[in-house]
C-alpha cells in the first residue's frame, strides 16, 4: 500500500535526479531555422512560439536557408 510518506520520498528522489541532470548538462543548445534576410530576434520569437520548452536555452545556433 502506498502512503504519503512513500510518495514524499519518491518525489524527493525525482527532484534529486533532476538536479543531477542539470549539473551534467549545464548548457541548453537550440537550433533555429532562419532565412538569410530574416531578423534573428524574429526567428527566435517564431521558434519559441512553436517550442516553448526551448525558452531557457543558453545557446542559439542559426540554421540558415536561402531563397535560390
Amino acid at each position: 500500500m502506498v502512503n504519503a510518506s512513500f510518495i514524499n520520498r519518491l518525489s524527493q528522489a525525482v527532484d534529486q535526479i533532476e538536479e543531477r541532470r542539470k549539473l551534467n548538462r549545464p548548457w541548453k543548445v537550440v537550433t533555429v531555422r532562419r532565412s538569410l534576410h530574416e531578423d534573428g530576434n524574429a526567428a527566435c520569437d517564431r521558434h519559441f512560439a512553436l517550442h516553448p520548452e526551448d525558452r531557457d536555452a543558453n545557446v542559439v545556433i542559426y540554421n540558415f536557408f536561402g531563397e535560390g
